[in-house]
């Protein structure tokens, strides 16, 4: 049989040199391991109550540096201890030429006295060579009994390591969104409700106008009606604001015009606003007088005209105009120059400008009040209807290490790809989860360096293992309380 087995240190162990069991006889407590500058330094308090040694017998306790990959040791001076006549014999310089003192460099000798509670201080140092640097290197304490040296000795107890990359250990906190308005949906609509002539008020029945014309509304105000109940189709969603804006042709005086497309915006919006519930702030109204940019589109779709009057028309319509009476000029031409006066009569007023006077409508929804509770399920169906704020909560309701926190990290990130703190959220989410590639390329896309991502970004250093980069880091990240927690961990 090979007398020799590996121990949990990594070391050779030579069972057919010494009892098993005497190495448990031994104990060690108070054991500190530093770095200091170059030099790594052992502590530790040698308990040797309970060993029992004749007075011709002697035992080697030596720490032993190894290697994470067990391939590499460093021997630190030894412990000798004697019984009464090695003791002696130590004292008088006879043991010097003996075998097992050139195994061992001698720190202290110790007279053991059987029976008796008697414990060994110990402290020494080494230089400190890179490799013991690395995550998983470790110190034990060896038994020697035999004096053929440390790989024929026991381990005393479980090897302790030197450096623990302190990583898992180190902490981030998700930033909270500030409180902010409610994503808004806007839903868009063109409908051309009709008005008695120079006239604002606003019929939804149909009805005989003085001049015996008569107004149907009913599908144009259906029309946006339905536009309003798709809007609302979903549950969680409620109207904030309707918005209209009315058009009038280019017809008449400029400021009369302006007056009647803006009197008939506001009769459409209270009505809409009564119908719906909402405030009359929340209905707003505008008008566009003179609808010259759509009167431009019918000038270049037609097929009715000639290369030589679309040139005219756009050179009138092109025409700049910023003042009413500017304005009141151009349609004063189109009535009257000879290049247009007949193609006006004929067909602009009767066929292109009666499509001019139209209403356009923007229905605004957004989510309604609703708990949190009920966000977890808003935020499957409809993320895009929550705000930041809104995702980070529901977040918070499942553990940080769960996957659930994580798809909300994600989907928080997906409809706010551009928000610093989404992305700092995400990217510690990535951290927290050991997905530290993943967090490098989300931290690459924040747009300024704050304390947060120091942090993170010294997290990151130190699982790999850059350690001079990860100070550097959390010593920027000026006021974060877990960069100085994580910077103590990482002295």
């Amino acid at each position: 049989m090979n007398p020799f087995i590996k121990s949990t240190a990594g070391l050779f162990i030579s069972f057919a040199c010494l009892p098993t069991a005497m190495a448990q006889t031994v104990a060690t407590e108070n054991v500190d391991i530093i770095f200091n500058g170059d030099y790594l330094t052992v502590s530790a308090d040698i308990l040797l109550d309970s060993l029992k040694i004749r007075s011709n017998e002697q035992v080697f306790i030596t720490p032993v540096v190894t290697s994470t990959d067990s391939t590499t040791i460093k021997q630190l001076p030894s412990v000798l201890v004697n019984g009464r006549n090695m003791h002696i014999s130590y004292e008088r310089g006879v043991l010097r030429n003996f075998k097992s003192m050139d195994s061992h460099q001698i720190c202290q000798e110790v007279l053991r006295h059987n029976g008796q509670p008697q414990k060994v201080g110990y402290t020494e140092r080494i230089p400190l060579e890179d490799w013991m640097r690395a995550p998983g290197s470790s110190v034990a304490f060896i038994f020697d009994q035999c004096g053929c040296g440390v790989s024929a000795g026991e381990t005393i107890s479980d090897p302790y390591v030197i450096f623990h990359n302190p990583v898992k250990e180190m902490t981030s906190i998700m930033i909270i969104p500030e409180v902010e308005e409610i994503p808004v949906q806007i839903h868009e609509g063109r409908a051309r409700v009709q008005f008695e002539v120079d006239r604002t008020e606003l019929h939804v029945n149909p009805y005989i106008c003085r001049n015996g014309q008569r107004i149907d509304n009913r599908q144009q105000i259906q029309m946006i009606d339905d536009s309003v109940q798709y809007a609302l189709s979903d549950p969680n969603v409620e109207i904030s604001a309707i918005e209209i804006c009315g058009y009038a042709s280019p017809e008449s005086p400029y400021t009369h015009n302006d007056e009647l497309a803006t009197g008939r915006s506001k009769a459409l919006a209270e009505y809409l606003a009564d119908r719906y519930h909402l405030s009359k702030e929340n209905a707003s109204y505008s008008a566009v007088p003179e609808n010259w940019v759509e009167f431009r589109q019918q000038v270049m779709k037609s097929n009715e005209l000639t290369e030589q009057q679309r040139k005219d028309l756009l050179e009138l319509i092109d025409a700049p105009a910023t003042t009413p009476e500017q304005w009141d000029r151009k349609e004063w031409l189109l009535k009257t120059d000879p290049r247009y006066a007949a193609l006006y009569r004929s067909k602009i007023l009767p066929e292109w400008f009666p499509k001019l006077r139209a209403t356009t409508f923007a229905i605004h929804t957004r989510l309604k009040p609703m708990p949190d509770v009920q966000l977890k399920d808003v935020i499957k169906t409809s993320p895009e209807k929550m705000s930041l704020n809104q995702m980070y909560r529901v977040a918070r309701m499942y553990p940080e290490d769960s996957d659930e926190f994580n798809e909300v990290m994600l989907t928080a990130l997906r409809y706010y790809p551009r928000d610093q703190i989404a992305i700092t959220n995400a990217a510690t989410s990535a951290v927290n989860r050991g997905e530290y590639e993943r967090a490098k390329e989300l931290l690459d896309k924040v747009p300024e360096n704050t304390p947060e991502v120091y942090n993170l970004l010294g997290i990151i250093a130190t699982a790999e293992e850059d350690y001079d980069a990860a100070k550097r880091y959390f010593e920027k990240a000026t006021g974060n309380a877990n960069a100085e927690r994580n910077l103590e961990l990482l002295k």
